[in-house]
């Protein structure tokens, strides 16, 4: 995993966790996430996680974690393990469907937990709304809008896990990060 940390005792406030869930899928054409990048069990990320070089959020800190429908179980159970506690999301409405078996699903959950007392409420962003709506990007690329609505929200460091690129003002860790100029 690559790492762009800002200092051995950054503690982060914010952190966006975007987990490599085991999403095996599409058949023979093999459109899943195993064919962009290394999955891992649910059951197997809180032990990675927490022995990232760079695991750690503040005592009072927000962790915005990424799941799809069919893994929120696994996502609540993942932010418990990790020592925070759920407390609302927001969705990510894509402009057309893409895969599912029992729904083709156009969303995507950004959930919201805290540690502690979290983190103070900006006052500029007391009317954030729950959805996100933006186009795909890449695999598993996340819309830039969802970035600007987390730094609305919440107050650094910022730190982003298995992250796939870098953010001016973030941290990043994960396997395609590239590495620091």
């Amino acid at each position: 995993m690559t790492t762009d940390t800002v200092g051995a005792d950054t503690r982060y406030r914010t952190i966006v966790i975007d987990p490599p869930w085991m999403e095996r899928g599409g058949g023979k054409s093999k459109r899943g996430a195993d064919r962009h990048y290394q999955l891992l069990h649910t059951r197997d990320m809180p032990r990675v996680i927490l022995r990232a070089p760079v695991w750690r959020p503040a005592d009072d800190c927000i962790l915005f974690m990424w799941a799809t429908a069919n893994h929120l179980p696994g996502a609540l159970w993942l932010i418990e393990s990790l020592g925070f506690r759920y407390v609302t999301n927001a969705v990510w409405v894509k402009p057309h469907a893409g895969l599912g078996q029992y729904f083709r699903m156009r969303h995507e959950h950004l959930l919201l937990a805290t540690r502690g007392k979290g983190t103070r409420v900006r006052t500029a962003a007391k009317n954030i709304a729950s959805v996100i709506e933006a186009p795909r990007g890449r695999h598993s690329q996340k819309p830039l809008t969802a970035f600007e609505m987390v730094e609305r929200r919440s107050e650094g460091p910022y730190l982003e896990m298995f992250a796939r690129s870098r953010r001016p003002g973030w941290d990043a860790w994960g396997d395609e990060v590239p590495e620091a100029a």
